[in-house]
């Protein structure tokens, strides 16, 4: 054979070696282009997104102001060709069409379709909050001169001027007085009872000393103890007397229950001390003894006299009316001793038929008392005197000039 055939075989040969490589070989580049093309298209395609979204986004004055506060927070020198605000040109060949430049970049932005009035002008609103002299308020707030005007309430005495009120609408505290003193803004609400010691001062616990409070009213008190106490912010404090004890009177005289009456009040009518007393039925006429004088004879059945003001001090005395002439009733009947007796205002039926001896008393007893009308006619009143003696029926009071009959029925 000669050369030129050997190497025909030989190059044969390595084609059929480099036949069977070959597939090998491009499956492998194969799959690292497809690994590149798969890489290299999701950033093409976000590119494209991006441009198209910025193309057909519409610039509102809102994006406008929110663009213009990023660019105005940017630090460091501008370039020359920087803009501060975006240059728009309007399109003479367009309707409704306007190119914005940035720099030297410019971008068309058409308007939205469902829009049919030009957008209007874009607002300042970097400007005025970069202000260097912000606009002072025209009218200013009234939150904090409201709670002031509120604490200065609270602080301010509830009471008014003693003088605009009479005697017998006010009570000042006095020695002895108990007092009652609460907080309302406490854990706890329980009352705490307090007396005013012989210094006319109060101690109170939370106060910085004893309080001086002899002379003053509740409310008064009130004040001076929430200005005293420095452990609670703004308390809420509130007094009343429990027991009255500095201002009294001494009643004296035909009365059940005599001695010293308390006043709740600076002065009280003479009618509120006499009831306290309980008058006995006899009494007509009191008098009332102050600073060492004694006044007229008052009549216990004038309403106007017995309206009369009484004070802390006053000495009453309850009696009988010293008259020139005697007063006579006449008892008669079923009695020990009958004939004309001495009358008293006050007398009772039974008081009456002692005086004459008593009566017989039994349940068939009747006593008959006789009266002159103010016609002139006698009226007469039949009483059971068992009935009264038993606490069955009242005691009748009698008059002068009464005739009383016992009469025993059969």
């Amino acid at each position: 054979m000669s050369i030129r055939a050997h190497a025909r075989i030989g190059a044969n040969a390595n084609a059929r070696r480099t036949t069977g490589e070959s597939p090998k070989k491009l499956s492998a580049m194969r799959v690292l282009l497809t690994i590149a093309l798969l890489l290299i298209i999701p950033t093409i395609v976000a590119a494209q997104n991006q441009t198209r979204e910025r193309r057909s986004v519409e610039p509102t004055q809102s994006n406008a102001a929110d663009s213009d506060a990023v660019r105005n927070r940017v630090v460091g020198p501008k370039v020359s060709n920087h803009a501060d605000k975006p240059r728009v040109k309007s399109t003479p060949n367009t309707e409704n069409q306007s190119t914005t430049t940035w720099g030297n970049a410019s971008v068309i932005v058409r308007p939205n379709q469902s829009e049919k009035t030009p957008t209007a002008p874009p607002q300042k609103t970097i400007a005025s909050v970069q202000d260097p002299q912000p606009k002072k308020l025209v009218q200013p707030t009234s939150l904090i001169s409201d709670v002031n005007a509120r604490a200065a309430s609270v602080s301010r005495p509830l009471n008014v001027a003693k003088s605009n009120l009479p005697a017998s609408a006010t009570y000042n505290v006095g020695i002895g007085d108990v007092l009652d003193v609460r907080l309302a803004n406490w854990p706890t609400r329980e009352s705490t009872l307090f007396t005013v010691m012989k210094d006319g001062t109060l101690e109170y616990p939370l106060a910085a000393g004893p309080v001086a409070v002899a002379g003053l009213t509740t409310d008064e008190i009130a004040n001076l103890l929430r200005g005293q106490i420095k452990v609670i912010d703004s308390a809420q404090v509130t007094v009343s007397v429990r027991d009255f004890a500095s201002h009294a009177v001494v009643v004296s005289g035909l009365v059940d229950s005599p001695g010293r009456k308390a006043l709740r009040r600076e002065a009280m009518p003479l009618y509120t001390v006499l009831a306290q007393a309980l008058v006995r039925p006899e009494a007509t006429v009191t008098t009332i003894t102050r600073n060492g004088k004694e006044s007229d004879p008052i009549d216990l059945k004038d309403n106007q006299s017995m309206a009369r003001l009484v004070v802390a001090g006053d000495v009453i005395k309850v009696g009988m009316a010293s008259s020139s002439s005697k007063q006579f009733l006449y008892v008669g009947g079923d009695v020990a001793s009958p004939g004309e007796k001495s009358f008293r205002d006050g007398m009772t039926l039974t008081q009456a038929l002692l005086a004459a001896g008593g009566g017989t008393r039994t349940n068939k007893t009747t006593v008959k008392v006789s009266r002159r009308n103010s016609q002139g006619f006698l009226s007469t009143t039949e009483y059971n005197l068992r009935t009264i003696e038993d606490g069955k029926a009242a005691d009748p009071l009698v008059q002068a000039g009464d005739r009383i009959e016992v009469v025993k029925s059969m």
